[in-house]
């Protein structure tokens, strides 16, 4: 890679990464602003509750310190218990018990998806955000694979990047969810945010694409035992599929980011959060 295009990467990473910073200052303040009382009935989740925000920012405390794991590992635990305060605050006659597993608590979201949260979330996504993160806090491959990737200056931005936007997507989750509870309704700020973001992480994952495509034989040290891996192969294929259709869908894709940016410039600038964006964007 030349010195321009390395510089290029830099500065397009640090853009996205103050985008995103956005999203997670705005989404951490709308959550303090629920009340627990008028969220869940079930009172025992109510310490667990009131720890979300400041463990939200733990996360992003071990990201901005690019210790991925620490955070991955902090990020696994408060989807747990994200998951729990919205299981047992929809499922009134659930009791939990010493022997209460993740799964039971993320099928409850998975088999009320369409009740609990908007249609922007299926009932895959749950046991998706989860596997992933799981993967990277379990010693496995994939874990050894991760360590040389976040390690190794040329992979390390893209890992953060994915990881924070990863936080971002369960931090907007628990926010559909509080909104849908009260209101009945998206927020359409948090949507439009979200959405930029997503697209915002689709440049970071094609850049990381282009990355691994000279590496072939780096990441197939660490993946040599698991080439037949269900999980490998289907995010191979996952991974392929999005390359193919960013080049073959550039176009419509700058046109609806240029629309949605649009749109959500002026609902920062007509939001109480004009000053702490502009803030963010122009820091160094």
């Amino acid at each position: 890679m030349n010195t321009s295009n390395y510089v290029k990467k830099i500065n397009d990473y640090k853009k996205c990464m103050k985008v995103l910073e956005c999203a997670h200052r705005i989404y951490i303040d709308e959550i303090d602003n629920f009340e627990f009382k008028k969220i869940s009935k079930y009172n025992k989740s109510r310490n667990m509750y009131n720890k979300i925000s400041t463990d939200f920012k733990v996360v992003n405390y071990l990201i901005e310190k690019e210790d991925l794991f620490n955070a991955a590992t902090v990020l696994r635990t408060l989807y747990e218990n994200i998951i729990y305060i919205i299981a047992t605050s929809y499922d009134k006659k659930m009791i939990v018990t010493l022997d209460t597993t993740p799964k039971e608590l993320r099928k409850i979201l998975e088999d009320n998806c369409n009740v609990i949260f908007t249609d922007y979330f299926e009932k895959e996504d749950f046991n998706s955000i989860y596997k992933y993160l799981c993967k990277i806090v379990h010693p496995s491959s994939m874990k050894e694979l991760v360590s040389y990737l976040v390690n190794t200056i040329k992979y390390k931005s893209y890992m953060i990047n994915n990881l924070k936007y990863m936080m971002i997507v369960v931090e907007y989750m628990y926010l559909n969810y509080l909104n849908k509870k009260i209101k009945n309704e998206d927020n359409k700020f948090d949507l439009n945010f979200v959405d930029c973001c997503t697209y915002i992480n689709l440049v970071n994952i094609s850049y990381y694409i282009i990355s691994i495509k000279n590496s072939t034989n780096s990441i197939k040290r660490f993946m040599y035992y698991d080439t037949k891996n269900k999980y490998v192969e289907e995010n191979m294929k996952i991974c392929e599929q999005l390359s193919v259709e960013l080049k073959n869908n550039k176009n419509s894709i700058e046109k609806n980011i240029k629309e949605l940016t649009r749109e959500l410039d002026l609902q920062i600038n007509e939001s109480k959060y004009k000053e702490l964006v502009s803030t963010i964007l122009k820091n160094k």
